[in-house]
């Protein structure tokens, strides 16, 4: 697979629109989507304009099976290298409950960053054995939940923490299985996390060698991983071999320095959407080779851990929205959705690219347009999406939807979207009218039309 090499460039074109020939051939980007004879798009063979009409309101429409696809895919990408590895699906990322259910069945494991959720992914089915639990201040709650479910891996990265949650063993009579997350030495220009973080201790300076001794002093607790992660929406191969090569040299230097050789190296998660790399001309595949050659400097066996989020959920849905008015502004136009920066929260790093659901005749004419909500912000969906002229523009599918769209969402200025899901058979709806209108009874005391 071609690797592309100007990874400033290819970053910026994922952050705009599709081309015009990208959106008539969209199925080589994303294979449940394609426009038939009549340039209808359809989703899994649904025609989504019919869809959207029959709805009546903004929807997002989650795809299990395109969930259970992503996990085959980047746990085989590594599994391939790595002999023992674990894919544990970052929660955060998506908490509709038909999709971690998907991503449980399929064999994945589950990160959690909070006592709430713990519990999502108890309550899931997670075997407590297979979640891996992470979060910094960690409160007395969330110690005592995770030493009580029986936790198969804790990770710390504070002195504070590390005594909060002996404490809670020695509550609990027990002992926990730890790791510890370090900021690796990497040259951090664009990098996620960086030295001095809320999260992850430094390596440079010397303060992960002190928190390492600190936890290797604590009886109730044996050291077992490494954690480090520290980039965000990676498609720069070299960027992720920098931070990999780091997490190696950390490994390394524990070993000389204290003796201690890690069961577990667990490196996050943190790559771009499947089929934005795709387009890039790149894979999990990739990565995970960047992977091994690297870790495999560390000299010793041991078992790969990693925690996706996005890469498994934000294509595994898609939005479905009309156009409420296009309006022209100096030299740009404007196309104003009703589904609301509220859902698609509004981030430098991300965007969710528009599709017409239906193809316009052959003569007409495209042009790019900002995308955005109603609300008094500048808040855009897509920046320069090239789009048809006239009606075709009215009613629109949104890629990239399915990562946080459900954690982020926010009760303000416009009506949620109806969620509805799909596993490859018929179309059903899981968050409807009526649990919209409760949410704004219990929170707010309104009755509200939608």
């Amino acid at each position: 697979m071609a690797i592309a090499h100007d990874a400033t460039r290819v970053r910026a074109r994922d952050l705009i629109g599709l081309e015009q020939q990208e959106i008539v051939a969209v199925d080589g980007l994303l294979d449940y989507l394609r426009y038939d004879e009549q340039g209808r798009l359809r989703v899994q063979g649904h025609d989504a304009h019919a869809l959207l009409a029959e709805a009546g309101a903004p929807l997002i429409w989650y795809l299990g099976d395109r969930v259970r696809d992503n996990y085959r895919t980047i746990d085989s990408a590594y599994r391939a290298h790595f002999p023992g590895h674990r894919t544990f699906a970052a929660v955060k990322s998506c908490y509709l409950r038909e999709c971690l259910t998907v991503l449980h069945g399929a064999g994945a494991g589950a990160e959690v960053m909070s006592g709430l959720e713990l519990q999502i992914a108890l309550q899931t089915g997670f075997d407590p054995a297979d979640i891996v639990s992470n979060g910094v201040g960690r409160s007395e709650a969330y110690a005592d939940a995770t030493v009580a479910a029986g936790v198969g891996l804790t990770v710390v990265d504070c002195l504070e923490d590390l005594r909060r949650l002996a404490a809670a063993c020695r509550r609990h009579g027990v002992r926990a299985r730890i790791g510890l997350r370090v900021t690796p030495p990497v040259d951090h220009e664009g990098i996620y996390i960086t030295p001095s973080s809320k999260l992850g201790v430094d390596w440079e300076g010397g303060a992960f060698l002190r928190l390492a001794r600190a936890a290797l002093d604590t009886p109730e607790v044996d050291v077992v991983a490494l954690h480090a992660h520290q980039v965000t929406h990676c498609s720069q191969p070299a960027k992720y071999r920098a931070v990999v090569a780091g997490v190696a040299h950390v490994a390394r230097e524990v070993r000389r320095e204290l003796g201690l050789r890690f069961e577990i190296v667990d490196i996050g998660g943190g790559l771009e959407t499947r089929f934005l790399l795709r387009r890039s001309g790149l894979g999990a595949e990739d990565f995970a080779a960047i992977a091994k050659e690297e870790l495999d400097r560390i000299g010793y066996p041991f078992r790969l851990h990693i925690e996706p989020g996005r890469f498994l959920t934000a294509d595994a849905a898609v939005g479905l929205t009309r156009v409420s008015s296009e309006k022209h502004n100096g030299d740009r136009k404007y196309l104003v959705t009703e589904i609301g920066s509220n859902v698609l929260i509004d981030m430098p790093e991300v965007t969710y690219h528009p599709l017409p659901t239906e193809l316009p005749p052959a003569t007409a004419t495209w042009s790019a347009y900002d995308v955005g909500d109603s609300t008094c912000a500048p808040a855009l969906v897509c920046r320069t999406a090239v789009l048809p002229d006239g009606p075709q523009n009215r009613s629109l599918l949104l890629l990239n939807c399915g990562a946080y769209s459900t954690v982020f969402t926010q009760l303000w200025a416009f009506r949620l979207p109806r969620y509805v899901y799909s596993d490859g058979g018929a179309v059903r709806t899981v968050f409807d009218d009526d649990a919209q209108r409760a949410m704004y009874r219990a929170l707010y005391g309104y009755e509200i039309r939608l």
